[in-house]
């Protein structure tokens, strides 16, 4: 995705739902190439955001007024995982749909934003190279909500239904 957005050391990237679980990748990902980023999410998921390395913005109505007080100039790019609305906000952000990418609003397409499908291939396995590569290196986390016994997935599928955890649900075998 970060490669689609052409995103380089120095722009700045824009993520919807930064604290989610692609989000805190993307948030990452983004940051260990040197970009700036700053991340829509939930007051309460602020500080998670900030241990990241993302700059926290509260999504919602005004959005683009606290993005441009921290970021006056707009932004290069934006990564929409939250699929909530933000397309026209995240267009006039920045400056066209160019570099514009969404993972979950696939009725947008038609604003001639990128909306991202996986597809397997070597870019992939290139991608996956990178991650373990940061993950070596201490760069990139995983948040970890919690753990349970694998006797116990039914309890943590239905509580990973809810949402808003905060990090990963963990399996531990017998």
């Amino acid at each position: 995705m970060l490669n689609k957005l052409e995103i380089a050391k120095g722009e700045t990237l824009l993520v919807h739902a930064a604290a989610g679980g692609v989000g805190t990748f993307a948030v990452q990902l983004a940051v260990a190439r040197g970009a700036r980023v700053i991340g829509t999410a939930s007051e309460s998921n602020h500080e998670q955001l900030r241990s990241l390395g993302a700059e926290p913005v509260t999504y919602g109505e005004g959005l683009v007024d606290r993005v441009r007080a921290i970021a006056p100039q707009g932004v290069d790019a934006v990564l929409d995982a939250s699929g909530r609305g933000e397309i026209p906000d995240s267009i006039e952000l920045a400056g066209g749909p160019a570099r514009v990418l969404t993972l979950v609003a696939f009725d947008a397409a038609d604003t001639g934003i990128q909306v991202h499908m996986s597809v397997p291939g070597e870019s992939g396995a290139q991608a996956l190279r990178d991650i373990l590569s940061l993950m070596k290196e201490g760069r990139l986390r995983v948040p970890i909500w919690r753990t349970f016994p694998l006797e116990e997935a039914a309890d943590a599928l239905q509580i990973s239904r809810a949402g808003h955890l905060g990090g990963k649900i963990v399996l531990l075998p017998a």
